[in-house]
């Protein structure tokens, strides 16, 4: 059986347009406090130190000052829009 270019390229644009990525949030916490480009955020009970944290906007930042009721974050980027209470 032969398959032309065109039933091909079709049955791929059908698997892509019909896959789907699973999405995962392990946890949500949310900012205690924020200025010069540090974060103190609470709720990320399972935190490793260097692990990366997502900040609304898509800015990213690195948990390094690990406590028992808060995390300190440095903000790898602008974090003039981060406020108090995003989560």
């Amino acid at each position: 059986m032969a398959l032309r270019l065109d039933e091909i390229t079709a049955r791929i644009r059908d698997q892509i347009e019909s896959f789907e990525a699973p999405i995962e949030v392990a946890d949500v916490g949310r900012v205690i406090s924020v200025g010069d480009g540090i974060a103190r955020v609470s709720g990320l009970a399972n935190v490793m130190a260097t692990e990366l944290l997502e900040f609304p906007g898509g800015v990213l930042g690195m948990a390094l000052n690990l406590e028992e009721n808060q995390v300190g974050a440095v903000i790898l980027g602008d974090y003039e829009h981060i406020e108090e209470g995003d989560g």
